[in-house]
């Protein structure tokens, strides 16, 4: 993944009003960090059903249609924000599979989602994709609960596991989010009830604050509260103590509970 400053911003879109304030943050992120972003929605190829069987509807008509609304959108999107390069991409196929792709060839540089809350059964756009794809690919994934509204970012607080050892590649990518962003960050350990032992940071370069709860869920909700964050960061490392409190579960757990947006790196 490229650290340079200058970054690619990938948005899901699919019209909601969800997807339009993580496209306002996405915006915000841009104008801080004078990056491009790419306008990236998913369509689905209808089935139509005859007496003769079913077949698949055109596929290249569907898609001239769905690139015409998505640069209807863009258009719309430009004029309000006419300082920001914006560029646009629509597929059928999976998600994650596409994403994976851009950022292998340097083009997205991290992601950025909706998450639906209007009705009883929150979601991401795109039903799970948020969680699909956080941890599964090799850039952050950038999750924006829908009454998120503020789209700022001036604190940020990164979750850090005192019993693993941080990898160097993933806090360099970190360290590169932050300071193209511009942003102070708090490096913090939540200490449970239920951990038998701290081991010391053996990265000295790294300070990490450490706070005490009954919970991983609660300590960090309410230290992102009382001290005004507007980032939350999450790593996962394979077989540590994170990784099972990071898993799909627990991240839409924490995503849907979070009152601002939710930053996924896995290693």
């Amino acid at each position: 993944m490229a650290t340079n400053l200058k970054s690619n911003i990938l948005v899901g879109i699919d019209f909601t009003k969800s997807s339009e304030n993580a496209l306002n943050y996405a915006i915000m992120l841009a104008e801080k960090s004078k990056s491009s972003i790419l306008l990236f929605h998913v369509f689905d190829t209808p089935i139509v059903h005859t007496n003769s069987g079913a077949y698949f509807v055109e596929y290249a008509s569907l898609k001239q249609n769905n690139l015409a609304r998505l640069e209807e959108y863009k258009k719309k999107m430009q004029l309000q924000h006419p300082k920001i390069k914006m560029d646009i991409r629509t597929t059928f196929t999976s998600f994650k599979e596409e994403v994976k792709d851009l950022v292998k060839h340097n083009k997205v540089d991290y992601v950025v989602l909706g998450l639906e809350t209007k009705s009883k059964i929150s979601k991401f756009i795109y039903g799970t994709t948020g969680v699909d794809i956080s941890g599964k690919i090799d850039c952050p994934v950038i999750i924006v609960p829908e009454k998120y509204k503020e789209h700022k970012l001036e604190h940020s607080v990164l979750a850090i596991d005192n019993k693993s050892k941080q990898h160097a590649v993933v806090l360099k990518r970190h360290q590169a989010f932050i300071k193209s962003h511009k942003c102070k960050n708090v490096n913090l350990h939540v200490r449970t009830e239920d951990e038998l032992l701290i081991e010391k940071m053996k990265n000295k370069d790294l300070p990490v604050e450490t706070i005490e709860a009954k919970d991983f869920k609660t300590g960090l909700a309410k230290y992102t509260k009382a001290n005004n964050i507007d980032l939350v960061t999450l790593i996962s490392h394979s077989h540590s103590f994170l990784y099972n409190m990071f898993s799909e579960t627990n991240t839409k757990t924490i995503a849907f509970q979070s009152k601002v947006p939710v930053m996924s790196i896995h290693d």
